[in-house]
């Protein structure tokens, strides 16, 4: 990734240069490469056109192609409930068993888990599918990925959750399961639960 700041200096720089190629050319009246030199300097426009308009602070590739060709939403069905307990706000929002594509209630949200060297936890290291599905829920994002509960407590209860306790909010909660995609036969992780309980 780099800063759209300076990557627009850099295209700026490489723009007048293509410009000052140009004046050469048809001072030398070598007008042989002259088509060449308008499309590299049209090449470098449309970038610094495009990092002109863009609200991005950080390029990368999958950032430029998410905002070009945005993805399509994912649609799902959850249930949210919404509690008290000695002060202290709880919010849960459950994401019934998927269906086919298109039906009621929807795919669950999918989820990308890397498996850890030793073959036994799951970890959320991508926690792009994470804030999706936060954003649908009009929660903030989560700042970084973590580790399975249950590789964190030892204890087996905690086997396919995932806590963050410095999450903006207070304390979020996410549960995973292998779901199934009815039409395709398709098996995934997918989140089955999530929960924030408020800072009393």
């Amino acid at each position: 990734m780099i800063a759209t700041e300076v990557l627009k200096t850099i295209v700026l720089g490489l723009f007048g240069l293509t410009i000052l190629w140009i004046i050469k050319i048809i001072i030398k009246k070598e007008f042989e490469a002259l088509f060449r030199a308008i499309l590299v300097s049209i090449f470098f426009g449309v970038i610094l056109l495009y990092l002109n308009q863009t609200k991005l602070e950080m390029i990368s590739w999958k950032a430029v192609r998410q905002e070009i060709f945005p993805e399509k939403a994912e649609a799902f069905t959850y249930v949210k409930d919404e509690s008290y307990q000695a002060g202290v706000r709880y919010i849960r929002y459950f994401f019934p068993a998927p269906g086919p594509e298109g039906s009621d209630p929807g795919p669950s949200p999918r989820l990308n888990l890397s498996l850890d060297s030793n073959g036994k936890h799951y970890h959320i290291t991508d926690i792009e599918p994470v804030n999706k599905v936060l954003a649908k829920l009009g929660l903030p994002p989560v700042k970084a990925g973590v580790k399975e509960l249950s590789s964190i407590t030892g204890r087996s209860t905690d086997v396919n959750r995932y806590r963050w306790d410095d999450y903006a909010m207070g304390t979020l909660i996410l549960e995973r399961s292998l779901c199934v995609n009815k039409n395709s036969l398709e098996r995934y992780h997918c989140v089955v639960f999530i929960s924030v309980q408020g800072r009393g």
